[in-house]
């Protein structure tokens, strides 16, 4: 152990700083408690579902599975169902959260889902609230991609009806 001259206590020089930090084991892969190491939570399976002629669940399959492998703690915990309806011309989206299996499909006419979670506004503006910087799930007020879409939100261009907390976690999942 390496001691600081002037502090007193222990510290790491700055060429030892440089090393990844080494995981304390007893060399059969254990803590010396007897617990194997923790290992990063698996990113869930993002699968894609059924695709309409007008569907542009493809996009929103991609955008999941980025956030699946970049936040995959935050991928695991949803539970759920996300209905994105869009005002023009194409075909709403179904998200299904389950355990350890994300699931995109367009929903096709006729079909009804009784979802926790809908989304309804136009493309153009549901991308924008995707996109925006977040902090604590929402856009970020400070920026000023967050304020325009907290404006959308605000004067009902973007419709969020459903759990609070399941539309900030499949915001953060969407980050960009």
């Amino acid at each position: 152990m390496i001691l600081c001259p002037r502090r007193g206590r222990p510290y790491r020089p700055a060429s030892i700083r440089a090393l990844p930090a080494r995981t304390a084991t007893n060399g059969r892969g254990k803590t010396p408690d007897g617990r194997a190491p923790r290992k990063p939570p698996a990113e869930p399976i993002v699968k894609l579902g059924q695709i309409a002629h007008n569907g542009i669940c493809a996009s929103m399959f991609g955008l999941l599975e980025r956030g699946a492998s970049l936040r995959p703690k935050i991928a695991r915990g949803l539970r759920g169902e996300v209905l994105i309806r869009f005002t023009e011309d194409f075909a709403p989206i179904r998200i299904r959260f389950e355990r350890g299996l994300i699931t995109v499909e367009d929903m096709r006419e006729g079909d009804e889902a009784d979802a926790d979670l809908v989304i309804t506004g136009s493309l153009v503006d549901i991308v924008q609230l995707a996109s925006a910087p977040l902090i604590g799930g929402v856009p970020k007020p400070t920026t000023k991609t967050g304020r325009a879409a907290l404006a959308r939100v605000a004067v009902r261009q973007v419709r969020i009806e459903g759990s609070p907390l399941l539309a900030r976690r499949l915001l953060k999942l969407l980050e960009i």
